[in-house]
């Protein structure tokens, strides 16, 4: 992976290169004697090996080497693109993914524990830049319910429907009253829409948000029995709603969400940060570890008046590190390559209907160095602990996934978050091939 992502970065210039010695070489060959390939038909081999043309024969070796290079690039490419899931992986992904959805995993999309890919970048370990992830429409109208006689033509056939009248009876509950008395049934904003453009040279992400608020996401999280945040309480009804969550025309809309995104983290030495969740968040699976953290979208980190930022997504992503370590603007633009920034994939998080950009950010410290400059601000609200894992743990990680009592210390979303990170690191075809090989081992 390391000569690929090396010689990915300067192919361009050896392709210029090898181009330029082409060209040379040929004028070289043009400006001898033509009368040696007249009269001699070895005459331009002749002139190639003569002392008197040495030029050429550096050029003949540089443009080998150039070809080598080239070709070793694009079978590398060939091997860490490939994007075609192997049959027997495809069934591992599914024994390992929760009943919700392992009946309604489609069109390639990959899964684990408790999430599934929407979608996902096509030059996944390149993934998307921050510039090329748009909103591409805003609905500030407050989300409302379909009406019960529209339901099934919106939903398909369904046990059970979240209604406007559900949503009055749910914050008319004690609990719910409270948190409007404390002032905190604030705007949410939530994934309506997503797609991507038809430039596959430069593939954008697409997303449309919508208005809605604290106690239509909550309302909903209660109506497939996600209460207090913890899988284990769910109900049947995700199962049923979970074949709607795809692309295209065959995507149901999306109910009330709160677009979430998904930093996993990694230092300068290639460690992958985890952090143990507050016991403060207690909608959120309090005290499971998490990679690496995760931050709800707000209209500030989109809106600029009457516009939308042109790269929202480093406003997000400052915004998560502001909050969760209380990070100043300094520290910030001393601690994070921001350059290295990437989006990977559009998740759906079954665990509470709700969805998630998948993004990943490197460090420019190692992580000794980073939990010394951290440590002092971590905050009883965010997160309680920080550690580090290898990236060859992660086989080992997402096989806990089918063990109830160890998969309790994770949050049910970072079993995905680092599978699709595994793969952004080292390609579908060995990330395939570790964790099976792992998997097997274990039986």
């Amino acid at each position: 992976m390391k000569l690929f992502q090396f010689l990915r970065k300067r192919i361009v210039a050896i392709n210029t290169t090898l181009g330029s010695a082409i060209l040379t070489f040929i004028g070289n060959l043009i400006s001898e004697d033509t009368s040696l390939c007249i009269n001699n038909p070895l005459g331009i081999w002749q002139a190639i090996f003569n002392m008197q043309r040495l030029i050429n024969i550096i050029m003949v070796v540089i443009l080998i080497l150039l070809a080598i290079i080239d070709f070793i690039y694009l079978g590398l490419l060939f091997y860490y693109k490939k994007q075609s899931l192997n049959n027997e992986f495809s069934l591992l992904m599914k024994a390992y993914t929760s009943d919700s959805l392992k009946d309604n995993l489609n069109n390639g999309c990959l899964s684990w524990g408790e999430g599934k890919t929407v979608l996902y970048c096509n030059d996944i370990i390149y993934g998307w830049k921050s510039s090329n992830v748009l909103i591409e429409s805003y609905d500030d109208n407050l989300y409302s319910f379909y009406k019960e006689n529209e339901l099934e033509n919106y939903y398909n056939r369904k046990s059970s429907y979240p209604t406007n009248q559900g949503l009055l009876e749910y914050v008319e509950t004690d609990s719910f009253q409270k948190i409007i008395r404390n002032g905190n049934n604030l705007d949410r904003f939530m994934l309506t829409d997503q797609k991507t453009n038809f430039d596959k040279k430069n593939r954008k992400l697409l997303l449309s948000i919508g208005r809605t608020k604290w106690c239509q996401t909550s309302y909903i999280w209660d109506f497939f029995g996600k209460k207090n945040g913890y899988e284990s309480n769910s109900n049947g009804l995700m199962k049923e709603y979970a074949k709607g969550i795809s692309t295209g025309k065959y995507a149901e809309p999306y109910l009330p969400n709160s677009l979430c995104l998904h930093l996993l983290i990694e230092t300068r030495d290639n460690k992958i940060i985890k952090s143990r969740i507050s016991g403060n968040k207690r909608n959120d699976n309090p005290g499971t570890w998490a990679f690496t953290l995760g931050e709800q979208l707000d209209i500030d980190d989109f809106v600029d008046g009457n516009n939308f930022y042109p790269d929202f997504m480093q406003n997000w992503l400052k915004r998560a590190f502001k909050e969760e370590y209380r990070f100043s603007d300094e520290m910030y633009i001393d601690i994070v390559d921001t350059d290295s920034f990437r989006i990977l994939s559009l998740d759906f998080e079954s665990d509470r209907y709700n969805f998630a950009l998948l993004c990943t950010v490197r460090l420019n410290y190692t992580f000794k160095v980073f939990m010394e400059k951290v440590k002092p601000l971590l905050s009883i609200d965010e997160a309680l602990e920080l550690k580090s894992v290898e990236l060859s743990d992660v086989p080992n990680i997402l096989a806990t996934y089918n063990d109830i009592k160890m998969r309790k210390e994770y949050h049910p979303s970072s079993y995905l978050r680092l599978l699709v990170f595994y793969i952004h690191k080292i390609g579908f075809g060995k990330a395939e091939n570790t964790i099976l090989d792992y998997l097997k081992k274990q039986k």
